[in-house]
């Protein structure tokens, strides 16, 4: 996908997900082997997000595209960005998410991990 394709659909999710209550706290952050597109949270819990689209249904949903090595992934990610940042990942909440655009049909997945 165009970088810019996949800023802009990360920026309507970040919206999307504020409108729901979420705080924004950083965005696009990048480990070797690994990037996290969003990094929220949800009044006392840290939320790493994935954004996937497809604008069209042709290749399957962009659901579809998150599989358990890319959920490992964003969690050795999502636990390094929290130690990097002085949070200890064992004393607080955290989940990963997924917000899938189909098109214009926006779903947000709570809660992804294995």
């Amino acid at each position: 996908m165009a970088r810019w394709i996949g800023h802009h659909q990360e920026q309507r999710a970040r919206k999307y997900l504020q409108r729901a209550g979420l705080i924004f706290v950083s965005q696009n952050v990048t480990y070797r082997g690994s990037e996290i597109d969003l990094i929220m949270k949800d009044q006392q819990t840290w939320v790493c997000v994935e954004v996937k689209y497809r604008q069209q249904d042709s290749h399957g949903h962009a659901g579809e595209t998150i599989s358990p090595a890319k959920i490992h992934r964003m969690g050795t990610a999502f636990q390094r960005y929290l130690s990097d940042n002085g949070i200890n990942s064992n004393m607080v909440p955290m989940r990963l998410d997924a917000v899938v655009i189909d098109g214009d049909t926006i779903n947000w997945i709570k809660n992804i991990s294995l």
